[in-house]
């Protein structure tokens, strides 16, 4: 029998267990492409208790997590109200982001959760829900586009010091 799982709004009691799994999936993620001096910089800057509280409090994003037996093992994070770079026009949401936990990655949990965040972002009136991948992340890029989306524009991305080139992916809302 697979164990329950259950996918919530993070609260601030959240914070300190949601730091660790930001981190851990970041680094588990993109340690082997950045030297180890750019991943501490960034992971000091973009992560820890303190900055989790003040995200999940901010009134301006939607903090979702994934428990499975009680344990955190994925997250996202959405800011509302942000247009998407290539459409302006479109009332979006961008997915900032979007993790899970690598002993969870295959089993489907990370569709689950797409589909609450999509479902999520049309309740919330958006026309777009869009995000900013790497551009060298074929795994995500394959994820993204089997859940709808496409790529439609392109950004910057600053990991400490090396600033690496993501594409902005959206998919339509209806």
């Amino acid at each position: 029998m697979a164990a329950p799982t259950r996918i919530r709004r993070a609260t601030a009691q959240d914070a300190r267990t949601l730091a660790v799994l930001a981190e851990k999936t970041f680094r588990d993620t993109y340690t082997r492409f950045n030297t180890p001096e750019n991943m501490q910089a960034h992971c000091e800057k973009s992560f820890g208790e303190p900055l989790q509280r003040s995200e999940i409090e901010d009134a301006g994003r939607e903090t979702w997590v994934v428990e499975l037996d009680g344990q955190l093992v994925a997250y996202a994070q959405l800011i509302l109200d942000a247009p998407c770079p290539s459409m302006t026009q479109a009332r979006g949401i961008e997915l900032l982001r979007f993790y899970v936990d690598a002993s969870q990655q295959g089993t489907g949990l990370a569709y689950r959760l797409m589909d609450e965040l999509v479902t999520r972002g049309a309740a919330l009136g958006a026309n777009i829900l869009w995000l900013g991948v790497w551009n060298q992340n074929e795994r995500a890029i394959a994820f993204y586009k089997k859940c709808g989306f496409k790529h439609v524009a392109d950004k910057t991305f600053t990991v400490g010091e090396d600033v690496q080139q993501d594409f902005v992916m959206g998919r339509e809302l209806h």
